[in-house]
Order: structure tokens, then sequence, then C-alpha cells
């Protein structure tokens, strides 16, 4: 196993790749949905050597922006992955502009999203944001 990298996806990121990583972590989604997802998303990407191994996607606007998925595959997990991509994506975020971060989350998940960078929440919801950077 070789240092991870992380890294930006480009617009040229091969979808094929893309899927087999969500297929070994989150399986579900369409080739074409991955093309979509490289087209329409920045995506930071965590890499052992030239294989993707977690993800981190967001999608903006110029002023809000909205953390889609954290994403880490299962046998890379424990590792602080999730954590420093969650923190990539806040900032290549705030790079564009972007005043206020949200993301929606399982209950369980609200934690690490809140460790991992400035996440607040105005209830007992799973909708978090993270303000005044």
């Amino acid at each position: 196993m070789e240092k991870i990298k992380y890294k930006k996806l480009t617009k040229n990121f091969s979808p094929r790749k893309l899927k087999f990583f969500y297929d070994k972590s989150l399986p579900g989604k369409t080739l074409n949905q991955c093309k979509n997802v490289i087209k329409k998303s920045l995506i930071i990407g965590a890499f052992d050597g030239d294989e993707l191994v977690g993800i981190s996607r967001g999608l903006d606007d110029s002023v809000y922006g909205f953390i889609t998925d954290v994403i880490v595959r299962p046998d890379y997990r424990g590792r602080g992955m999730g954590k420093k991509i969650t923190k990539i994506i806040c900032k290549s975020l705030r790079r564009r502009g972007v005043k206020m971060i949200h993301c929606s989350t399982k209950k369980g998940l609200t934690n690490f999203f809140k460790s991992a960078e400035k996440f607040e929440n105005d209830s007992n919801d799973t909708t978090l944001y993270c303000k005044n950077f």
C-alpha cells in the first residue's frame, strides 16, 4: 500500500473507474450516472497509487455549497481519509466563493461532520451547515 494522495478529479476522469469505486463502496450507480457525477460535480479523490479508494463530492452555485458524498472504500475506513477529504472539499468550495456549506447525513454520522469541519445544526435533524468562515 502506497501513501494516500488526494486530488481533484478532472472532467476527463474515467467514468468506468468511478463506477468501479462505487461498486466496491456503495453499489447502485450506473455508468451513465457516473458520467454525470464527473461532469457536474466537484470531486476530491483519495488514491492509493492509481486506485480510487475514497471520494468527497460537492455541488455549488458560488454562494451555497452542498456535500453530496463522503465515501471511503470499506477496506480503507478508519484511517482518517473521510475527514481529510471532507476538509479538502470544504476548502475547495470556499475557494469557489461559497459562503455556507450544507450536507445531509444519517443521524449516526453528524458527529463525523462536526469533527471533520465546523458543521453545526439548529435542531435534531441531520441537515448540517458550515457558516461564518
